[in-house]
């Protein structure tokens, strides 16, 4: 095959691994639209995804050198510390395919093209943006006999100049994404036995321009949300439905709502579709508060919604005005009422740490996830409590701090790490991080009978629960009612204190709620 699109795989990182921010980037079907544009132009190509296969770094090697292809697309994800393996791994099949032309896309990429053109020779393009037509017109250049990759010079592609330093033009984004073909699907049999969601999405960027998110400047564009239509969306999903029996979807989008009454119409539209072609589905999308209302939210229920990611952020509205989220605790705490009013119980976006993070912030934040009730089991409390903003190339919030002498920065740039401005809020992490972090990691990932998970949610695990909420508040309060600074030795000490605790409470915790799940297991079977 002439053209192959990778799925890298992506080696777990225990430094990260309680990381979610990149769990998009896998859902953002860039591959499957690219696929299916260059079908729909008669230029063939064959997908690998690695990730899927759960393949190794020297079996995709191995695969490529006998592949041979002239062109490797590869959607480019950051690993956090193990990132530079991936470029190890292009770099090695280089070495094996010199005249194979490797091109890297997605949003990692797009913001980090001018150090890895920089870094990696092995690299000879990348695709900046929206990546489908500047990979058409790749491809139709690098198999074409008259060009060689050295006089490639595309719209949205960044490539070499002649001085070695990156080159690049910007393509205007895609006006109608209607005119886009459905993404190529392979392996639809393995994303049903691995219960994963078929993702489908239905619009591109968001209307808002909150300062943590990298959204928005990775489409370039001065009109943010585009969207398909909802008959365009709805036909997809039926044939997806029909053809493949496939029955649980999740829109990969940002921002499933659109601006306004316009956003709220078209989301209605798709759900009676749904119900008047009589589909039964389950789906889940991502949202902001301020656009969870009850009309709609009841159409699409009865359409089978049933998952929400809701992006709170915050609840401190001092932090919410910073990020420019133009939302209100009140919105958050309304969306919350409302989806469980219709039976939903959504997950969340939560930033408890940010760079001007103070310690009446973090307070005004823990008061509002007890007040909502959102700390129902240790995974979720831990992730919540401790969470702190990334920043990634391409927010305003990496650019307001990138440049000061006080920060240090990932692989090639991408992430950019800081120290919070107030002191006291920087030493309180560092304990409650340290208390988290213990937790998080003397928990099974899930525990599974028959294939089907049961979290960690039986009430076995309340006492572990409790105790982070508990380590957590007294940690504060300790911090709150003293004014003069926190030697190192005594923060490590505090932290000591309660790791001591929830590892013995952890113990405890996870043997009881495992003997409750084998005795749940074997009452199944024997029924």
């Amino acid at each position: 095959m002439s053209v192959i699109l990778l799925e890298h795989p992506r080696p777990k990182n225990f430094k990260r691994f309680e990381e979610v921010v990149n769990a998009p980037l896998s859902a953002c079907l860039f591959t499957g639209y690219i696929a299916s544009v260059l079908q729909k132009n008669n230029v063939a190509s064959e997908i690998i995804n690695a990730h899927l296969y759960d393949w190794s770094i020297e079996q995709v090697v191995t695969h490529l050198s006998q592949k041979s292809p002239r062109l490797l697309c590869v959607h480019g994800v950051y690993l956090w510390e193990t990132t530079q393996s991936i470029f190890d791994m292009l770099s090695t099949v280089k070495s094996a395919l010199p005249s194979t032309h490797i091109n890297l896309y997605g949003y990692y990429p797009t913001f980090s093209y001018e150090r890895i053109l920089a870094d990696f020779p092995a690299i000879d393009s990348i695709t900046v943006g929206e990546p489908e037509f500047t990979t058409l017109d790749l491809a139709r250049r690098v198999l074409s006999p008259k060009d060689t990759p050295d006089e490639i010079n595309l719209p949205g592609l960044a490539v070499r100049g002649k001085d070695g330093k990156a080159v690049f033009q910007p393509r205007p984004p895609i006006k109608d994404l209607d005119t886009l073909p459905f993404p190529v699907r392979t392996d639809v049999g393995l994303y049903t036995k691995k219960s994963i969601a078929a993702y489908i999405q239905g619009s591109r960027g968001c209307y808002n321009h909150c300062t943590f998110c990298y959204l928005n400047p990775f489409y370039v564009q001065a009109t943010p949300w585009r969207s398909r239509s909802a008959k365009n969306v709805f036909e997809e999903i039926y044939q997806l439905h029909t053809r493949h029996a496939l029955s649980n979807f999740y829109f990969s989008d940002a921002n499933f709502f659109g601006v306004g009454k316009s956003g709220k119409d078209r989301a209605i539209t798709l759900a009676e579709l749904i119900l008047t072609n009589n589909l039964e589905i389950r789906f889940g999308f991502e949202c902001r508060a301020n656009d969870i209302e009850e009309y709609t939210l009841s159409k699409l229920v009865m359409a089978g919604l049933n998952n929400v990611f809701l992006g709170l952020e915050s609840g401190d509205p001092a932090s919410l005005k910073r990020f420019k989220k133009h939302t209100t605790v009140d919105d958050n705490k309304n969306a919350i009422r409302l989806l469980r009013d219709y039976g939903i119980e959504p997950t969340f976006g939560f930033i408890m740490f940010e760079p001007n993070s103070t310690l009446e912030g973090i307070r005004n934040n823990f008061g509002f996830l007890k007040e909502t009730g959102i700390m129902t089991t240790p995974a979720i409390t831990a992730h919540l409590l401790h969470h702190k903003q990334t920043l990634f190339q391409g927010t305003p919030d990496y650019q307001a701090i990138a440049d000061k002498a006080t920060t240090n920065h990932s692989f090639t740039d991408y992430e950019t790490f800081y120290k919070m401005k107030d002191p006291k809020a920087e030493a309180f992490y560092d304990v409650i991080s340290l208390i988290c972090r213990t937790a998080l990691s003397s928990l099974p990932e899930t525990y599974d009978c028959e294939n089907n998970p049961l979290h960690a949610a039986s009430t076995s695990l309340s006492p572990l629960n409790n105790l982070l909420i508990t380590a957590f508040d007294e940690t504060l309060s300790h911090f709150e009612s003293r004014s003069t600074p926190y030697h190192q030795s005594e923060i490590q000490e505090m932290g000591e204190k309660w790791i001591a605790a929830i590892k013995h409470e952890a113990n405890c915790s996870v043997r009881v709620a495992g003997m409750e799940i084998d005795a749940i297991c074997s009452s199944d079977l024997q029924v």
